[in-house]
């Protein structure tokens, strides 16, 4: 009897079907194809980064965009920005002249007072030698001289003054935003950036000397190669961090010697820090790009090496077994642990 017979729709003997045996005579009808959906199927088979940049909805991650508008800024900021304030020639020539006096004004005094405080301070160091402390008259002495080192210091920091309070009034005519104050900002960024790029080129050499010296013979070239590249990519976070703080640190000096307002100082300061970080981080960025290509491409051919160095040490193994029966089965009985 058919299942029409018997007032049971054809997709209900398939799902009766599908839990236990079907009975005799009835027809199993095969399963419709799914429908394909080509545009689906496409989105699949692009690429992470572009999937995700497409889907990518920048009011629902208020934090993302506004770190990534940031980082932009400051690249832009960094290198495709004028300086907002245009310095005429006139007062380029009247700030050069201002410079100029007051580098000669009361030059001779001031160089001076600079030398005998050098000479005051060379003198309090040899007197306060390493046994020094054990002795009445050498600690009377160092007294005197550190006395007399203050107040020569005192001396020294009336002309400095004299001569910062003469170079902020020329730096201020022509303003903190001008391109004398921005290329300041540059030049002090980049002193910061290569202290930042010699300490991490300076530890990544000493730490590549202690890890093949302290390394393992059963290690392999690849593992010592990510390690490697793991610490060096750790002393390059570091240093960059190091040389952001310190610029950052260092900034507000340079800022006050232009004499610039309050509300001016600091959008110049949270600009010219956040075009810092941006530059670090995109050195950053491309440094953990490239090493992480590299790793990708030796974790891909990290089966074939693998097949490849065990291939080597099977014939190995047959040659010292070959070596062993032609020269008799006590030969290498030292080598029966590496053979096991």
């Amino acid at each position: 009897m058919s299942a029409a017979a018997d007032g049971v729709a054809p997709g209900d003997a398939n799902a009766d079907g599908a839990a236990g045996p079907a009975p005799p005579g009835t027809a199993i009808a095969p399963r419709a194809p799914e429908p394909r959906d080509d545009s689906a199927r496409r989105r699949a088979h692009r690429g992470g980064l572009v999937s995700y940049v497409s889907r990518w909805r920048p009011l629902r991650t208020p934090r993302l965009t506004l770190t990534l508008l940031l980082y932009i800024f400051g690249l832009f900021v960094a290198f495709g920005a004028r300086p907002p304030v245009t310095v005429t020639d006139a007062a380029q020539e009247r700030y050069w002249r201002e410079m100029e006096a007051a580098d000669a004004f009361d030059a001779a005094p001031r160089l001076e007072a600079e030398r005998d405080l050098a000479r005051a301070a060379a003198a309090t160091r040899r007197a306060n030698g390493a046994l020094c402390f054990a002795s009445a008259g050498c600690r009377a002495n160092v007294a005197r001289l550190r006395t007399r080192e203050r107040a020569l210091l005192d001396v020294a920091k009336r002309h400095r003054d004299a001569h910062a309070t003469r170079v902020r009034d020329a730096k201020k005519k022509l303003g903190l935003w001008s391109a004398l104050g921005v290329a300041e900002a540059k030049a002090l960024f980049k002193r910061a950036y290569d202290s930042g790029k010699v300490y991490a080129t300076r530890t990544s050499y000493y730490d590549t000397f202690w890890l093949i010296l302290a390394g393992r013979s059963d290690d392999s070239l690849i593992e010592l190669l990510l390690r490697w590249g793991l610490q060096v990519l750790a002393n390059f976070t570091v240093g960059m961090t190091t040389a952001v703080l310190r610029f950052a640190w260092a900034l507000p000096s340079l800022i006050a010697s232009f004499g610039a307002g309050a509300l001016s100082a600091a959008a110049f300061y949270g600009v010219a820090v956040v075009s810092a970080a941006s530059v670090a981080s995109s050195l950053l960025l491309l440094l953990f790009g490239t090493a992480g290509g590299v790793t990708y491409g030796v974790v891909a051919a990290a089966p074939a090496l693998a097949r490849l160095e065990q291939s080597q040490r099977q014939a190995e193994r047959q040659r010292m077994l070959r070596e062993r029966a032609r020269k008799g089965p006590g030969a290498y009985r030292y080598q029966d642990a590496h053979l096991d």
